[in-house]
């Protein structure tokens, strides 16, 4: 015996309509679940929001398959108690397999001339640099390390330093 629960009927110019709401939901899905140019994402906290100079972050990069040319965009969370417009980073790169070694230093604008933070937030403000060079090869392991380089022993107001590796 069964029963009917629902007598649902749809006409043809109602099923076209679903039909096209499904397949724009799909494309949405796919368009924002896949992202193949990011080959890594990661943030590290800092203790109590302050960064120490001799707090140096390190992150472990992934080994690739093949030779991409390849950017990491340094992040950083920042609340309003950060007292400077800018922020200066060394951006140190170690690889293994043939040995390599590589630094950059990278100026980080954080507020306008009046002291106003040019990113939004409530809590916390998130910024991304532009993109420092990899010269990572297929096969080839290493490191990044970012310290920063400003003239106060420590830096109060930044929460959280990631990287973000793209090709």
């Amino acid at each position: 015996m069964v029963k009917t629960i629902c007598n649902l009927t749809l006409s043809g110019k109602n099923l076209r309509m679903l039909r096209q709401i499904c397949l724009l939901l799909f494309s949405v899905w796919l368009l924002t679940c896949c992202d193949s140019s990011t080959i890594m994402h990661s943030y590290q906290p800092l203790k109590e929001k302050c960064w120490d100079r001799s707090d140096t972050l390190t992150f472990t990069l992934p080994t690739l398959d093949n030779n991409d040319r390849c950017h990491v965009l340094i992040g950083l969370r920042v609340t309003d108690n950060f007292p400077y417009e800018m922020l200066i980073l060394e951006i140190e790169q170690n690889y293994r397999k043939p040995f390599r070694h590589r630094v950059d230093t990278v100026r980080y604008m954080l507020t306008d001339k009046r002291g106003e933070f040019t990113e939004k937030g409530i809590n916390y403000f998130q910024y991304e640099t532009q993109g420092v060079p990899l010269s990572l090869e297929k096969g080839q392991t290493g490191n990044l390390r970012i310290r920063h380089l400003m003239h106060r022993e420590t830096i109060p107001g930044i929460m959280d330093v990631g990287i973000h590796v793209i090709r």
